[in-house]
């Protein structure tokens, strides 16, 4: 292997994880399916790991973190709901959060439409308040707790119950990047 294609695969492995799946595609976001799936297969078939076996393990393994995010570039952008909805995602403010296809996640923004259910009672609607004021301050402990209050106000309450199990998961997230 030439020394352009290592560095290449170095660099490529290190900056991939806060590449959204257009970059790694190298497509546009209007790009037709047809372009989205001949970049997926010219990209597929520069880093398939089959081409580098006998390579260093260290470099195997950037291939393979590689080839699998190309893969899931290619799953996401070529199912159109899947990718309008990753689309509108990463567009946000809060866009890098979304960078990586979580179905999770992505079911709240595919729910955005309808209108959402902030409380019946005035301790429930403060206590959700107070957490979403803790979620768009990305301090996801206090949302947490005030979630679990929220709950106690209205056990029944879908919404409330959904937004904790999100915030459970960006602090499972966060988590594992410490």
């Amino acid at each position: 292997m030439d020394a352009e294609t290592k560095q290449e695969i170095i660099t490529l492995a290190k900056t991939i994880d806060a590449m959204d799946y257009y970059q790694i595609l190298k497509v546009r976001k209007r790009a037709f399916t047809q372009d989205i799936k001949t970049a997926y297969f010219n990209q597929s078939r520069r880093f398939h790991p089959d081409k580098f076996y006998n390579e260093d393990p260290r470099l195997v393994e950037m291939v393979n973190k590689i080839f699998k995010r190309v893969c899931e570039a290619y799953k996401v952008l070529s199912d159109q709901d899947k990718r309008a909805t990753y689309t509108k995602a990463i567009s946000g403010d809060d866009g890098q959060k979304y960078i990586r296809y979580n179905p999770k996640l992505y079911a709240r923004l595919a729910k955005a439409d309808k209108p959402e259910d902030e409380g019946q009672t005035p301790m429930g609607k403060k206590y959700y308040q107070m957490a979403q004021t803790g979620i768009r301050n990305k301090d996801y402990k206090s949302a947490k707790i005030n979630l679990q209050l929220a709950i106690k106000m209205e056990p029944s309450n879908q919404t409330f119950k959904e937004r904790l199990a999100e915030v459970d998961e960006l602090l499972k997230m966060r988590s594992k990047k410490v």
